[in-house]
Formats: C-alpha cells, structure tokens, sequence
C-alpha cells in the first residue's frame, strides 16, 4: 500500500497526543498543529516543495521575485509562507488561534498571504508528507470547503485519539500545575492554571475544573461526537494505544497501531512501530498511566462528574 500523503489526528487536550505523534513520526510524517514544535517533528522542505508553497500563498508579482532571490532570501521568504500557511489553515480548520496564541499570528499571516486565491485552495494542495494534529475539530467553526473536500476524498484520513475522561481531567490539572515542567504557551492555561494553584485540595481542584463550563476541554467529549460515530473516522483510545509500558496490554497496542496503519495506507511492521510508541521523553509527558482517577477523586467528585458527564463514560464504552 502507498502511505497517504497527509494525515490528520484530532487528539483532545491531554488524551495521549504524545503517543499518537510518535506514531505518526515513527511513520515518516512530519508534525503541525497544537504539538509543540521540535527539530525533529517540524517539517523540513525541499526547494521544490518551498516553491510550491510559495506559488499558494505569495502574489505572481511577489512569487516571480522570490524566483531571482538570493538562496538565503529565498528561504526567509518560504519560511514565512509556510508559517503564513499554517496559519491559514488554522484558521480554516475553526482553531481557536487569537484566543490561545494572539491576533498578531494572525495578522501575520495576513501580510504574508498576497495571494487573492488562497482562500479557494484545498487541503490536498498543502505539503505532503505532514500530519496535522489538533485537539479539535468543531463542525460549527470548521471550513465547510474542508469538510466537503473531505467527505468527496476521505483526504486526509481522519483519527480521533482519546481517552477516559476522568484520566484527562487529572491529567489536565497536573499539566497546569506544571507537573510535566510547565503548561505550554496557550494563553488561556495562565488563567486556569492561577485558578488551580489558589485551591488547596485535589477535591477542590477537580470539584472547580468540574464546575467551570469554560474549563480547558470540558466540552471536548461532546463537540467530537460526531467524530467518534462517523464511520470514515479511526477511532484510537489511548488505554489501547499505551501498551505495556503504560499498564495496558500490549497486543492491543500492536492491533491498534495496525488499524492506523491501515488507515493512512502504511505497510509498515505494526509490531516494529508499536515498540517505538511510548516515549517518556515528550514534553507534556507525566506518568502516562491509566486510571490515575481512582487515586484523586473523592467520592463528591465522582458524584458530580457523574451529574455532569455521566453520559460520556457509557457512549465511549468507559462504563
């Protein structure tokens, strides 16, 4: 089979996406989105490819120019109209850019992007080779371009990674503690990761994150349904994808990893790529074991969970 040439993964906050980004590299793709960049998940281009990027971003005018340029300027200039092209695509695919990064990444873009058609392309013509990982992919904020270019293609394959999200919640509030060496560079963890530090007990910190309905993926669960009932859509959960190292068991972690490689057309050795899966060097990375829950809910957190969120555990198969 002839590996896809673009992927796609919608991973909620905390849910594993470091797994499911090794896995992803671990099959030559190289890595945009949410993850935090890294030398070696950042996508590296030819010359080729930096022109074609440029002819979907730059004006003519300003493309012919970048054609007598200097090597030098020449890859400041397709720098940018990659990073002006991410950035599009973010705002495309309804990610919420000002509110996590700020207005100026999209005024850069703006300035960068002279091309009048950009706005008409299509996600087939981004580079290949990339998987774009997300935390969410909301259909009332989405691109509908995207979606009827997806559902005309099944380009790119979709998988939703996700996970108990009893886990994710604890998890989520050990990230914002700065448990995993600080909460990345969201402007909006600063706020909750205040809250969170103010609370002097883990049952007031899980009742809080439980209460607040604009919490940091509180909604997550419900806004991907549509995700994890679509059938063009791989479902991966990460108790399944974890393995051994995470306390789960390892023949599901090579039947899962086989699925997604089925899925985005790769023939590689679902066993050879399952070993390299679980690195406890990614940052975010914490404990990377299941059911951490049990030891941080308290009875009244489990009852208000239940109130709020009951229903998700039975639709995701977790009770």
């Amino acid at each position: 089979m002839n590996q896809e040439p673009r992927a796609m993964v919608i991973s909620c906050m905390k849910a594993g996406t470091h797994l499911i980004q090794e896995l992803m590299l671990e099959l030559d793709y190289r890595v945009v989105g949410a993850p935090r960049p890294t030398p070696r998940a950042a996508p590296v281009f030819d010359d080729e490819q930096r022109r074609g990027i440029a002819g979907l971003v730059l004006s003519k005018s300003e493309y012919d120019e970048l054609l007598e340029a200097s090597p030098a300027r020449f890859a400041e200039r397709t720098d940018d109209a990659w990073a002006a092209l991410v950035w599009h695509w973010h705002q495309r695919l309804g990610q919420p850019v000002v509110n996590r990064y700020g207005q100026t990444r999209i005024n850069f873009a703006a300035e960068i992007a002279t091309n009048p058609y950009l706005p008409y392309t299509r996600f087939a013509d981004t580079p290949a080779g990339v998987a774009w990982i997300l935390h969410e992919l909301d259909l009332d904020t989405v691109d509908g371009g995207f979606l009827g270019e997806w559902v005309e293609t099944s380009s790119p394959p979709l998988v939703y990674n996700f996970r108990d999200p009893r886990d994710v919640l604890v998890s989520m509030i050990n990230f914002l503690q700065g448990a995993t060496g600080g909460y990345g560079n969201f402007y909006e963890a600063e706020i909750f990761s205040t809250i969170l530090r103010s609370k002097p007990t883990w049952e007031e910190k899980i009742d809080y994150a439980l209460r607040d309905p604009l919490f940091i993926g509180g909604r997550a669960f419900e806004r991907a349904l549509w995700l994890f009932n679509h059938p063009k859509v791989l479902n991966v959960r990460y108790e399944d994808l974890v393995g051994e190292q995470g306390g789960e068991s390892r023949e599901r972690q090579i039947e899962t990893v086989s699925r997604v490689l089925a899925h985005v057309g790769s023939d590689r050795d679902p066993e050879a790529v399952a070993a390299k899966v679980y690195n406890p060097e990614s940052w975010s990375f914490h404990r990377g074991r299941t059911g951490a829950w049990r030891d941080r809910f308290t009875a009244r957190n489990l009852a208000h969970f239940r109130e709020r969120y009951g229903n998700l555990l039975e639709l995701y198969g977790y009770e």
